[in-house]
């Protein structure tokens, strides 16, 4: 059986969102066998969308392995989310967990002490 790491990543970013509160839609996690080997989602759209609380607006997850990159169509769906400046509330992240967790940190729905020192790095906090 093939290692899936971001599906792993993904069931743990949806955790996290849900436990500080946030509503969350995944899109695309299942694939047809034997015909088209994408998700069937219009090209661009994220893995995870998710509502934070308190009305602090919507952020996009687009879940990558280490090393991932991002699709040309993903990258305009990203420069579209960051185009929306407050106040709009409009959130966009690409990475795994660790980035997930810095993203919520740098919004204050967590602190750094919640979490693992070794997840909320200088570096993880500056990329995302």
């Amino acid at each position: 059986m093939r290692r899936q790491p971001e599906r792993a990543e993904q069931r743990a970013i949806v955790q996290l969102l849900a436990h500080v509160g946030c509503r969350t839609w995944t899109l695309g996690t299942t694939r047809r066998r034997g015909d088209y080997q994408g998700t069937n989602q219009s090209p661009g759209l994220p893995d995870v969308i998710a509502h934070l609380p308190n009305g602090g607006g919507v952020l996009f997850v687009e879940v990558k392995a280490p090393g991932g990159r991002l699709r040309p169509e993903q990258r305009d769906f990203r420069e579209l989310c960051l185009l929306c400046k407050s106040p709009f509330g409009v959130h966009h992240v690409v990475g795994g967990l660790d980035a997930v967790i810095a993203y919520l940190v740098r919004l204050g729905l967590l602190r750094p002490e919640q979490v693992a020192h070794y997840r909320v790095t200088s570096a993880n906090l500056e990329a995302s």
